[in-house]
């Protein structure tokens, strides 16, 4: 029976493998193994990816980075838009500007027309840009004409007193060689109304 019983053992270890001592070096490899692999496992679940733990301090600066230049972005943005309203502001202004300017020029113009009509038609009765109302434009009388540069001179004394002029009928040539020489006194006043403006 001795026998009977060591072949029974001998059967139930062929089964197993044999103790030797790299067996024992294998598990304890395989169970490092198995660690690693569970460590790795957490890792992804922290991490959310396949990333290393080590390379989450590069992504964590450059995620950093992102938000202060969306940050600046931003702020770059919204001053820009400032900037596009003022903009926009001034234009707005600059545009009210010439148009007062052009008013301002069309009404001069129109005074120095009518100033030029001479005196007689404001006491003649009501008057529109044109003339007296009602009035023919073909018939016109001498008193509606634009006045010659002599006479308007003569109807300044700021000027002619200037000049040494007191009026007179033996002036008007004096008047008429100064003015050639000078240039008009008309012209002189739009060019101080051109630059006023």
């Amino acid at each position: 029976m001795s026998n009977a019983t060591g072949e029974g053992n001998r059967r139930s270890d062929r089964g197993r493998q044999p103790h030797t001592a790299g067996t024992d070096g294998a598990k304890h490899e395989g169970s490092e193994d198995r660690f690693d692999e569970r460590l790795s496992a957490v890792e992804r679940a922290v991490t959310g990816s396949d990333a290393a733990v080590a390379d989450l301090d590069d992504g964590a600066a450059a995620a950093a980075e992102r938000e202060a230049l969306e940050s600046r972005v931003a702020d770059l943005e919204s001053r820009v838009e400032e900037l596009e309203a003022a903009t926009q502001a001034i234009r707005g202004y600059a545009g009210s500007i010439r148009a007062v300017n052009r008013e301002v020029e069309r009404r001069a113009d129109l005074a120095l027309a009518r100033a030029s009509r001479g005196g007689d038609a404001s006491e003649s009765g009501p008057q529109s840009e044109t003339g007296p109302v009602g009035a023919d434009p073909n018939n016109a009388t001498p008193g509606d004409a634009v006045p010659d540069d002599a006479a308007l001179d003569a109807a300044v004394p700021g000027d002619a007193a200037e000049r040494g002029d007191w009026g007179g009928a033996a002036d008007g040539d004096a008047a008429e060689a100064d003015e050639d020489a000078d240039g008009s006194w008309r012209d002189e006043a739009l060019d101080r109304l051109r630059e006023s403006l």
